[in-house]
C-alpha cells in the first residue's frame, strides 16, 4: 500500500515540477533580477533552479501521497498517469523550445 502511494505520489509530483522547471527557465532568461537572486542565494543560478525544482517535486509528491486513498495500481491508473506524464513532458519541452526558438 505504501509503495503504491509513493509511486503514484512521485508520478504526480513530477508533473508540476516539470512545468515549474520549464517556466523557471523562461523566467530566468527574461528577468535578470530573478537570475541574479538565484545566483546570490544559491551560489549559481542553476543550483538555485535545481533546488527550487526539487522542492516543488517533494512538496507536490507529499501532497499527492497525503491525498491518495486508493490501494491498488491498476492498468487504468497506469495508463492515465502515463498519458499525463507524456503530455506534461511535451508541454514542458514546448515551453522551453518555443521560448528559445522565438528568440531566433
Amino acid at each position: 500500500m505504501e509503495r503504491v502511494r509513493l509511486l503514484i505520489g512521485a508520478a504526480i509530483g513530477y508533473m508540476p515540477s516539470a512545468l515549474f522547471n520549464a517556466i523557471l527557465v523562461v523566467a530566468k532568461e527574461t528577468n535578470p533580477a530573478l537570475k541574479g537572486w538565484l545566483k546570490t542565494a544559491f551560489g549559481h543560478h542553476w543550483i538555485g533552479h535545481g533546488v527550487l525544482t526539487l522542492l516543488v517535486f517533494i512538496i507536490a509528491t507529499l501532497i499527492a501521497i497525503a491525498l491518495y486513498r486508493g490501494s491498488e495500481f491498476t492498468d487504468k491508473l497506469s495508463l492515465r498517469l502515463t498519458i499525463a506524464i507524456i503530455i506534461i513532458t511535451l508541454a514542458s519541452a514546448l515551453i522551453i523550445a518555443g521560448f528559445y526558438l522565438s528568440a531566433l
